[in-house]
């Protein structure tokens, strides 16, 4: 491995997040987010000429399962398939009723894709709250998002850090951890979960983790992104995007964006940020 590719998908509301790992041509997607019949499946397999190795699902929500027809499909259908076990019922019926049968497709997804981990060149860390810890720590309301995988991708001296849909509460147990802080100090880019903006999520990650070079977030405006207690350069150290200096992106004005990463001559880390 030499080089390493994070592709951060505009669907709107949700995520879909690939770590294609070069010459290897080893994929990771994390969720099926989709936008108007745009897909991130779609693009891996007919732009990229791959398919993703393995597939995480965060948790199982209507907006990050969006493309599960697509996944159902041979032609576009990933490899491996990760998840945590719910009461699938429960998830249902806690959904939209014109968006429920995505958990039916969902179900027979799971019977067609075989389960298993990542088995790249890198590193990949996940850790969770299951659905039983989340239901008792934060409630019923909220136990599916708070069950959501919370990912730590590293390679050699970069680190990725990616939440699903983790909100405040659950978000501080994570940034709180001490085997969290451990492996996730020193993140190069941050992909945040779009519940936690507002309300502490950024403070907590600087304070407890430290700061990351680029925060790129999936639906969130910048202005939302940033504690009211701070400036946007206190989050990141920034990082060169459209000929000028970012601190943090977000799909919803950079549309998808590209980071491509590896090591110069010299052994030193170097990397390019651009929309595609």
């Amino acid at each position: 491995m030499n080089q390493l590719e994070l592709r951060v998908f505009n669907v709107g509301h949700g995520l879909s997040v690939a770590l294609v790992e070069r010459p290897e041509n080893y994929v990771t997607l994390i969720d099926l987010g989709a936008e108007t019949g745009w897909t991130p499946l779609k693009f891996i397999n007919l732009n990229l000429k791959l398919k993703p190795d393995v597939l995480y699902i965060t948790h199982p929500h209507a907006d990050h399962l969006d493309d599960v027809e697509t996944a159902l499909d041979n032609t576009f259908a990933p490899l491996g398939l990760f998840y945590e076990d719910y009461d699938w019922e429960d998830v249902k019926k806690r959904e939209k009723k014109e968006l429920a049968y995505k958990i039916d497709d969902f179900l027979k997804f799971q019977k067609k894709v075989p389960f298993r981990s990542y088995a790249g060149k890198g590193e990949l860390k996940c850790w969770r709250y299951t659905p039983a810890e989340a239901k008792k720590n934060f409630g019923e309301a909220t136990y599916v998002n708070n069950s959501s995988l919370f990912f730590v991708y590293k390679w050699k001296t970069f680190k990725v850090a990616i939440a699903g849909d983790l909100e405040s509460d659950g978000m501080a147990g994570m940034v709180n951890a001490k085997d969290v802080q451990d492996y996730a100090s020193g993140t190069h880019i941050l992909v945040p979960a779009h519940h936690g903006h507002k309300n502490g999520f950024p403070t907590q990650w600087l304070e407890k983790i430290g700061k990351p070079y680029v925060s790129i977030i999936s639906v969130q405006e910048r202005d939302q992104s940033v504690d009211s207690r701070y400036n946007s350069s206190d989050f990141a150290t920034g990082v060169t995007f459209g000929g000028e200096t970012r601190y943090s992106l977000t799909t919803r004005t950079d549309g998808h964006i590209l980071v491509t990463m590896w090591y110069d001559a010299n052994g030193k880390p170097t990397w390019t940020f651009e929309s595609f």
